[in-house]
């Protein structure tokens, strides 16, 4: 892992200024992403298990709400990833 580290710092390093802002908001934001999801995570122990609650049973419109914010929060991440994934080539 050090040297993944490493390698993405060395990389940085070469990007032109105006590039650093849009990549500084982006690590910002998965992030953001991440609090998100580990924030819900305490609150409801696991994603499938809010899901079961909100689709079958009574709930309330925070439950749902999160459901949601959750959902989106996954999908992103699922998305980045397959983009990453493709730049690998």
């Amino acid at each position: 892992m050090a040297k993944i580290k490493e390698k993405v710092i060395e990389e940085i390093e070469l990007l032109p200024e105006d590039i650093l802002e849009p990549v500084l908001n982006f690590v910002e934001y998965l992030k953001i992403q991440r609090k998100k999801a580990e924030e819900l995570k305490s609150r409801y122990g696991s994603f499938e298990k809010l899901e079961g609650k909100v689709i079958s049973k009574e709930h309330t419109w925070e439950e749902e709400r999160d459901f949601f914010e959750w959902e989106a929060a996954l999908t992103e991440v699922k998305k980045i990833k397959r983009i990453l994934k493709l730049d690998e080539g």
